[in-house]
């Protein structure tokens, strides 16, 4: 693991980011999800954002946010998917089909944990336990329910790169795995140090790569509707 762009991104934090945490912070908890259904939606983002663009997200997500349409009719599910080009709607179907089933019979299991500290062991628990995504997905989702205070991180394709680790294949290997944690450990707590939610630091890195001023390119489909 190559941390040295990292550490660049944390030393430079101070003079370059900090005046963005604040509008951030008040940003992310605008959007927070308040009830399950917000939080259900949070975890269809998620499953959208397998395999695709930003851009291509957004319109899986947005063709099944409404889910009281399909909740009930796998059919229905899988033309709204197909149809919003997202790809890979098949699997992507049965692995939302799936997890719909599993998180209306108990919600709360797919909420954030009552103690934060445990949110990377409850992290791990449900990457065995959902079809369909893995630590940086599952972790994702966390970040989405629980903006400012989620300790899990998702180590998208940009984070892969900026730690040298672009190749890593982390769901296959207990050693990729190893990997995965030691980059999230180093951004988590490099967060700690500066006092700014791992997400929003992610967020502010995001953002500059796609030369965005702010979230709401994307983040505004998670508002209500």
């Amino acid at each position: 693991m190559d941390t040295t762009k990292p550490d660049q991104f944390f030393a430079t934090f101070d003079e370059l980011h900090s005046h963005k945490v604040e509008p951030y912070k008040q940003y992310w908890e605008s959007v927070r999800p308040k009830t399950d259904e917000d939080i259900f939606r949070r975890w269809l983002f998620a499953f959208c954002s397998v395999h695709t663009t930003w851009k291509g997200n957004i319109n899986g997500y947005l063709a099944i946010r409404d889910f009281v349409y399909w909740k009930h009719n796998r059919k229905e599910l899988l033309k709204r998917l197909t149809r919003s080009g997202v790809g890979c709607q098949k699997e992507r179907t049965d692995y939302i089909w799936d997890f719909s089933k599993d998180f209306w019979q108990n919600p709360k299991d797919f909420s954030c944990p009552a103690k934060r500290n445990r949110y990377i062991s409850v992290r791990d628990n449900l990457v065995e336990r959902i079809r369909g995504l893995s630590y940086a997905k599952v972790s994702f989702a966390f970040e989405m329910i629980d903006p400012l205070f989620a300790r899990v991180l998702c180590g998208d394709v940009h984070h892969l790169r900026a730690y040298g680790m672009a190749d890593l294949k982390y769901t296959k290997s207990k050693v990729g795995v190893g990997k995965y944690k030691a980059m999230e450990q180093h951004w988590i707590e490099n967060c700690q140090r500066l006092n700014v939610p791992s997400y929003i630091a992610r967020c502010i890195m995001w953002d500059e790569i796609q030369k965005q001023p702010d979230s709401d390119y994307w983040g505004y489909v998670l508002k209500p509707f």
